[in-house]
């Protein structure tokens, strides 16, 4: 991830299969981004627009499509595409420990 940057991107639901870790790897090589700007969850699948490619793509209205054929699917079983923004979540970490290691 890029330090003090927030991700953009898209989410859509796919259906009639299960995303593997191959599966999101051979996304993230159409589209040109890296693994960790891809996401699956809950049958939602995340993809950040993380490189020129990827943002071509998107321009010209192909995202879709180039998921489709990236996992070998119609492009009928991608449903729900919404603009999402990265939600940074803040890691707080306690490190006054009540007990003590002596």
């Amino acid at each position: 991830m890029y330090p003090g940057k927030i991700r953009t991107g898209f989410s859509m639901k796919v259906s009639g299969i299960h995303l593997t870790r191959p599966d999101l790897h051979n996304i993230a090589a159409e589209l040109g981004i890296g693994t960790r700007d891809i996401l699956i969850k809950d049958g939602i699948l995340t993809i950040y627009n993380t490189s020129e490619a990827c943002q071509e793509i998107i321009d010209d209205n192909a995202l879709v499509s180039f998921v489709a054929m990236a996992i070998n699917i119609p492009a009928e079983d991608i449903s729900e595409l919404k603009e999402v923004v990265e939600e940074p979540v803040k890691l707080e970490f306690d490190f006054d420990d009540d007990e003590d290691d002596e």
